[in-house]
């Protein structure tokens, strides 16, 4: 019985006092503050991805970039990596920082510590590099 009598008022009490969410911004708020950069469909080696860059105009060494497949990318898991340099063929360099999936017209975000670093395409279940793409002169 006090069960039924306490278990309520713990809720109530628990969603009262919980804070609010963050406001998600827009996609307008977002256009405002992005400087687009050049883009390309020639960025990669083996495969057509659109590439398009935007910089972050309230911190200059934030970059995004969105990826889209103009082809079909057969490899599965696809992993987008950022690194200074490029390690031997079909290896991922140890310092290399993961940037998330490759899902087509996502948004990732990276610092751009280094211009003339390099985007790598990592097949997670094949444990192999599927492209590359070098940021020198992108950036």
């Amino acid at each position: 019985m006090t069960l039924a009598l306490v278990l309520p008022t713990v809720l109530i009490v628990g969603l009262l006092a919980r804070r609010p969410l963050p406001r998600t911004t827009s996609k307008t708020d977002n256009a405002e503050v992005q400087q687009p950069l050049p883009q390309s469909d020639r960025l990669w080696t083996k495969h057509a991805i659109h590439s398009v860059f935007l910089k972050d105009t309230s911190d200059p060494t934030a970059v995004q970039v969105v990826l889209e497949s103009l082809d079909d990318l057969s490899a599965p898991d696809l992993l987008v990596y950022w690194s200074a340099e490029l390690s031997g063929a079909n290896q991922l360099p140890s310092q290399a920082v993961l940037l998330g999936t490759f899902d087509n017209g996502k948004r990732l975000q990276f610092r751009k510590i280094n211009p003339k670093g390099f985007l790598i395409l990592y097949s997670l279940a094949h444990q192999s590099v599927v492209d590359t793409a070098s940021l020198e002169g992108v950036l």
